[in-house]
């Protein structure tokens, strides 16, 4: 999980030149008191503008809604522009997306219409930022680069330094670190160049997040501080909160846990106090991982609860993002209608006064006319919003159909799933004394055990594939058939050369991708071969190890995998291939990690390998077809209420 936060570079047309956030007002009331209708609605915008500069997310807006109504009033557009730029940045940095999208092309309609384009260029870049906090990085792409060529186009170098910054962060979420570091320096050295310090802070917090991903935490630390100084005398009071989030994650990387947690709780208590839900998921979850470290676990698990709620909330406002829309245009139509009639009642009122009888009759009939279409309008609007309860009440019927057909769908695939796994005839004819325990999370899973016999060798594994759920079955089946392939088709009986060939066929596999776009997705995985005709076993891991229980000296020995997965990793170095020296009554074991990450017991903590080996111990003296019961029950005792938080597969075979 990446905790550290990145900067986006939100843009707005100027840089706030008051010195206290308490100025706000002041700015606010200025405008007020200004007689020239321009110079009032700018000094409206620049107090919208600081309000979210300063972390004042709720004023902004709601200076905002009064500011906007006064500028489509005087038909200001090119200001009402400005002002939708900025409440999508305080909707922005508040988590509700939603709203934001809707000011942001709000904006961009006008500016488009006056072809305004320097206003152009900053809103496509603060559109592509939202897409990229949902992880539609295509589309977030095709924004930053609209805009980068915008500001090129009309020589803006402010404008160019903020989207060559945004455009590294999407290759950052993608795991691109080279490409993202060549944009940063590329921001950095405009940034120096203009002496902008607000851009220089943020293309330093971005850098220093990137060589953390990259495991350089001296050179991730020096960068943040930078950011963080910068920052603080800017009086960015977000910014602070982000920076001191990103060092302490970095101080926990380097188990300064003393540090970390001052950090921490500092960029906890401002992101609360502010609503910025994403900095505050982020410092839920590295708390959680810190109260781990300190072996908390109660700690732990309450923060881990936070950090989930958050992303719920956050999840549930992107999927109501497009009714949320909907009804905002639906009462915006409103309450232009209803100053439409009140000006027409004012009107009239005022010619009741100055007209004699005859003119009061004409528009007594003129107030009937209208009275009648008033009434022929919300008896249209009646009935129209009537057929939309109606379509609504379709579309709920829809969803929960296909709802239905989804469910149907993942059930299917489970049957698909069990039909590629070993079949009980197959594990009871070639193996000797043996089980398995599967339990998914999920109606199907990432975990799977596999076996193979050829004329000479059996083969047999147990697999952990990125993530579980769909996306892990998904997986899954890549995997599976990479495996059968390295054997089948190339023939390969050594577990370290087929574990590099199954590597080199999942790599190529899922580099079938879009341009910028990378995947690093694989498995873990424990693979055996025994050769039938010696009755020799060898082994090779990827990040799982095989335990060995010996019946001689009643104790388990433990093989070390290599640590990298099977997959793209920055280190790929060719697996080992282990031999096996076995007696007849030792037993061996190959695991994945979903049984010992288990949170649960009467502290929700983790049950950790070392108890799983321990109650492998406890249960030696029981046969081997007998353990998968008490290893269960073992697992759903310490579940208890809590959810599983992943696939659980465990293979237990005794040597003959």
């Amino acid at each position: 999980m990446k905790n550290s936060l990145l900067t986006s570079v939100l843009l707005l047309l100027f840089v706030p030149v008051w010195g206290q956030t308490s100025r706000i007002d002041s700015i606010y009331t200025l405008g007020k008191s200004e007689k020239n209708i321009r110079k009032k609605l700018l000094l409206f915008n620049e107090s919208i503008a600081y309000g979210w500069y300063y972390g004042d997310y709720d004023k902004a807006i709601r200076y905002g809604k009064e500011s906007l109504k006064l500028a489509h009033k005087y038909k200001q557009d090119s200001i009402a522009s400005l002002m939708n730029n900025n409440m999508g940045i305080a909707y922005d940095y508040k988590g509700d997306y939603p709203k934001a999208l809707f000011h942001f092309y709000q904006a961009l309609r006008i500016a488009e219409r006056i072809k305004d384009k320097n206003n152009e260029a900053y809103i496509l870049s603060n559109i592509g930022l939202i897409y990229n906090n949902q992880k539609l990085y295509k589309k977030a792409l095709q924004y930053h680069r609209k805009s980068l060529k915008i500001s090129r186009e009309i020589k803006n170098q402010k404008g160019i330094s903020a989207s060559l910054n945004n455009l590294a962060i999407v290759f950052m979420d993608t795991k691109q670190y080279e490409k993202a570091i060549h944009y940063y320096n590329e921001s950095i050295s405009i940034d120096l160049a203009l002496n902008d310090s607000i851009g220089l802070a943020d293309d330093y917090n971005n850098l220093g997040v990137c060589y953390q991903e990259k495991k350089n935490y001296k050179k991730s630390e020096f960068y943040q501080l930078k950011s963080l100084k910068l920052r603080e005398n800017l009086g960015q009071i977000l910014g602070v909160c982000n920076s001191k989030l990103n060092l302490g994650v970095i101080a926990l990387k380097q188990n300064q846990l003393q540090k970390a947690e001052t950090y921490l709780s500092e960029a906890e208590a401002t992101a609360k106090k502010l609503g910025a839900k994403e900095i505050l998921k982020s410092a839920y979850r590295s708390l959680s991982d810190l109260g781990y470290e300190k072996n908390d676990y109660e700690m732990a698990y309450g923060y881990l609860v936070k950090s989930r709620e958050i992303e719920k909330q956050l999840d549930n406002e992107d999927n109501i993002r497009k009714q949320t829309q909907e009804e905002m245009n639906y009462k915006f139509d409103k309450e232009r209608e209803t100053q439409r009639l009140n000006q027409l009642a004012t009107a009239l009122e005022n010619k009741k006064k100055q007209e004699q009888a005859l003119i009061i009759n004409w528009a007594i009939a003129i107030v009937g006319f209208l009275i009648l279409a008033f009434s022929f309008v919300l008896y249209r609007r009646w009935n129209e919003v009537k057929k939309q309860k109606l379509v609504i009440e379709e579309k709920n019927r829809q969803v929960e159909e296909k709802n239905h057909e989804i469910l149907d769908s993942i059930n299917y695939a489970k049957r698909i799933q069990t039909a590629i796994l070993p079949s009980n005839q197959l594990r009871e004819r070639v193996l000797p004394e043996h089980f398995v325990l599967y339990e998914p999370k999920d109606i199907v899973a990432g975990d799977f055990y596999w076996l193979e016999e050829t004329k000479d060798s059996i083969i047999f594994a147990v697999a952990d594939c990125t993530g579980h759920g769909v996306p892990g079955a998904m997986m899954s089946v890549v995997c599976h058939n990479a495996l059968n392939r390295s054997v089948k088709e190339f023939g390969l009986r050594k577990p370290g050369e087929i574990l590099d060939k199954t590597r080199e066929l999942i790599v190529d596999e899922l580099s079938k991708e879009e341009e910028d776009i990378e995947i690093s997705d694989g498995m873990d995985i424990s693979l055996c071969t025994w050769n039938k005709s010696n009755n020799e076993m060898t082994w090779s891991g990827a990040n799982n190890p095989l335990w060995i229980w010996k019946k001689e000296s009643k104790d388990i020995v433990e093989i070390k995998p290599n640590k990298q997965p099977i997959g793209k990793h920055f280190d790929m170095k060719p697996f080992t291939t282990h031999s096996v020296e076995l007696e007849k009554g030792d037993r061996i074991y190959l695991i994945t990690d979903g049984y010992a990450d288990q949170f649960g017991g009467p502290e929700s903590k983790k049950f950790k390998a070392k108890n799983l080996k321990n109650l492998i111990l406890q249960i030696s003296n029981e046969k081997v077809n007998q353990q998968i019961e008490i290893l269960r029950s073992t697992f759903f005792n310490w579940k208890g209420d809590l959810e599983q938080i992943d696939d659980v597969c465990i293979m237990g075979m005794e040597i003959e």
